[in-house]
């Protein structure tokens, strides 16, 4: 059987004060007694009073060795310990006598400044905030900061002891040994974190531009890194948010604000037009326009004509947009409008916000500009299928009308099913439908989000190769028919012969 008897309980009152006379908050005070732990309290204002079981003789009565824990915890020969630890340092470590009943701890503790620059001497332009450890701590932890601003971080009330500053961002580690108080209220150190940055530069359709006439200028927190370094160079910068500024001829053609985390190429799309498209596009017209004068007087065939235009008309749909959105709001006033491309495989978003205009290049995923290359070799076979249509006519003297009918049929359903199908699987993600319109909540420029009148369909570059291929189909139709209406002359000059002789 186990006997306990009832104790006084003694009161032991902890006053903490740092060399000013000021309260230490956040003292972890535990008392033990045989190495058992009897109260546990933290200091937040004030004194602390602790409440321990006191008993001044023997109370307690050994009935079996069960009791052999509690024996020692109220035997006599085991005194109260007093142990305090503040930020992972042990402060205190004493035995209070039996009578004792306050305690007094006093500790010197000393705030700290620390200025971080980056290998720019700008202040961080991404959340490194530095951390103390100490070798002398008794349990190991990371003493923390408060951001005051401008680079400068504050550890407060910190006990005298040797520590190891470190900052920390990715694979990145700086570290600096500090003394305090022999350190001084405030010191520094240097963050060593750097990216390599490249740039790839698109015209306002994505083709990349290959040229070297553009110059581009780097600037952080209002200052300029870097002046008129060459589009591709690639350079080296301390995390943080950028812009980079594009100039042709000292004029401002495109921009692009990022924040360097981590090593990136970035695509900026300017505002200069590429030349291709109309350079090809002023050649099919003027092309147009000589075979409908060839036409006109009889110098081609209706077939040729036919089988021409549509080769025109296939050059024309490769450099227009074979999908387009279009979205516009009111509040606040701003429009977007994507458009996507196969020559190149690409799709160009165009915002217009607070009268400056942004274009950028959409994400799309790698599958679905594969899928647009695919895509293109369609529509070129197919303007090589035409052009090969000729041969017959001009060494065989043959026509292949039905190969020509069949083959642009094909083309029609290959082209309409193909892009249809992986467009719509796109649209289905983000629109739900390959064509429609509705209010959509689309990101601003700036970070924030508007609900914007919208609507999204098919592009002319979709709807110019259809007409292309019934196009080439309406010339083997023709040749079809005439060489038909041939067969049936032939036939009856044959009959009108064979009567007369």
């Amino acid at each position: 059987t186990l006997n306990i008897y009832c104790t006084w309980q003694k009161n032991i009152k902890i006053t903490t004060r740092d060399q000013y006379d000021r309260d230490i908050r956040d003292i972890e005070l535990v008392l033990l007694k045989g190495g058992i732990v009897v109260v546990r309290n933290v200091t937040d204002t004030g004194d602390v009073t602790l409440n321990a079981p006191f008993n001044l003789l023997e109370p307690y009565v050994l009935k079996d060795t069960r009791d052999l824990a509690l024996h020692a915890f109220f035997n006599l020969s085991d005194p109260y310990v007093l142990k305090a630890f503040y930020k992972g340092f042990m402060i205190y470590d004493n035995e209070i006598p039996m009578l004792q009943k306050e305690v007094d701890i006093n500790l010197d503790l000393y705030d700290l400044t620390v200025e971080i620059k980056d290998k720019l001497d700008l202040s961080p332009g991404v959340d490194v905030r530095p951390v103390l450890t100490s070798s002398e701590m008794y349990n190991p932890m990371e003493i923390k900061s408060e951001y005051i601003g401008h680079g400068k971080y504050l550890f407060k009330k910190l006990p005298a002891v040797p520590y190891e500053l470190r900052i920390s961002y990715g694979s990145f580690s700086d570290t600096k040994t500090i003394d305090i108080p022999e350190a001084g209220d405030s010191t520094s150190i240097r963050f060593t974190a750097i990216f390599d940055l490249g740039t790839e530069l698109f015209s306002s359709r994505g083709d990349r531009i290959q040229d070297d006439n553009q110059k581009i200028d780097i600037i952080r927190s209002g200052r300029t890194i870097h002046n008129s370094i060459e589009p591709g160079k690639i350079v080296s910068l301390p995390p943080g948010k950028y812009t980079i500024n594009v100039y042709s001829e000292d004029k401002l053609v495109g921009f692009k604000s990022i924040e360097l985390t981590n090593d990136r190429n970035i695509k900026i799309v300017t505002i200069l037009e590429s030349v291709l498209p109309v350079v090809v596009i002023g050649v099919i017209l003027v092309f147009i326009g000589e075979i409908v004068v060839l036409l006109l007087f009889k110098k081609i065939s209706l077939n040729s004509f036919l089988k021409l235009m549509a080769m025109a008309i296939i050059l024309i749909s490769l450099f227009q947009p074979w999908w387009m959105l279009n979205a516009s709001s009111d509040d606040p006033i701003a429009e977007k409008n994507s458009v996507m491309f196969i020559v190149p495989q690409t799709m160009i978003d165009t915002f217009t916000y607070e009268d400056k205009t942004y274009l950028d290049l959409a994400t799309i995923p790698e599958l679905f500009t594969d899928f647009l290359g695919v895509l293109l070799l369609v529509v070129c076979s197919g303007f090589i299928l035409l052009g090969v249509s000729f041969i017959p006519n001009i060494i065989l003297k043959r026509r292949f009308s039905m190969i020509l009918i069949s083959a642009s049929v094909l083309f029609l359903v290959l082209v309409a099913m193909a892009f249809s199908f992986g467009m719509s699987k796109i649209c289905e993600i983000s629109l739900g439908s390959l064509q429609g319109e509705g209010i959509l909540n689309v990101m601003l420029p700036n970070g924030e989000t508007a609900y914007m009148s919208s609507s999204w369909g098919l592009g002319s570059g979709f709807y110019l190769c259809i007409i292309s291929a019934l196009t080439a189909m309406s010339a083997g139709i023709f040749d079809f028919l005439r060489i038909k209406r041939l067969g049936k002359v032939s036939f009856r000059e044959k009959f009108l012969r064979k009567k007369i002789n």
